[in-house]
């Protein structure tokens, strides 16, 4: 093999060292400069994009405690409505109970009136029955005949010292 003879070594070097430079200036004035370009490119477009997405982060924050301030007023004036609607059911069944409560109490005057004047007339047909009957009662136990005007100032003596 050649390349392993003693004799060639020193120009095998010699060109090891040529190409061995030209390589080096080759990559290091082409491509070192292509690929650090690239790659602060790529570092820029990062860069950028975070800033970006910084930014609508910033954003989105924003727009989401617009939106939970807008929720909450919306919900406080919800709550407003409903409090000033209950507010007046209850003022309207307050007024309907206190009609219902006036008619009641009227229609239970008007009750306890005709009840009193049905016992009143009641009273006296049964003060005049009872009359009769007692005055025709000590006729047939007394054999006395008893006048009912007597009988009748009789019971309004009882009645009137019991009642």
């Amino acid at each position: 093999m050649p390349q392993l003879d003693v004799a060639t070594y020193l120009s095998q070097l010699f060109w090891l060292a040529i190409f061995f430079g030209l390589l080096y200036l080759v990559i290091s004035r082409v491509a070192v400069p292509r690929i650090g370009g690239a790659l602060e490119q790529r570092h820029q477009r990062i860069a950028e994009n975070l800033e970006m997405a910084e930014r609508l982060n910033r954003q989105a924050r924003e727009l989401l405690q617009a939106r939970e301030e807008t929720l909450a007023k919306t919900r406080e004036e919800a709550q407003a409505l409903v409090r000033a609607e209950r507010e007046k059911v209850a003022a309207e069944l307050e007024a309907r109970r206190k009609e219902l409560e006036a008619e009641m109490a009227a229609k239970l005057a008007k009750a306890e009136k005709a009840l009193a004047e049905a016992r009143q007339k009641a009273l006296k047909e049964l003060e005049g029955s009872v009359g009769a009957l007692a005055a025709e009662i000590a006729g047939k136990v007394a054999g006395v005949k008893v006048a009912e005007q007597d009988v009748k100032k009789a019971l309004e003596r009882v009645s009137g010292g019991a009642g």
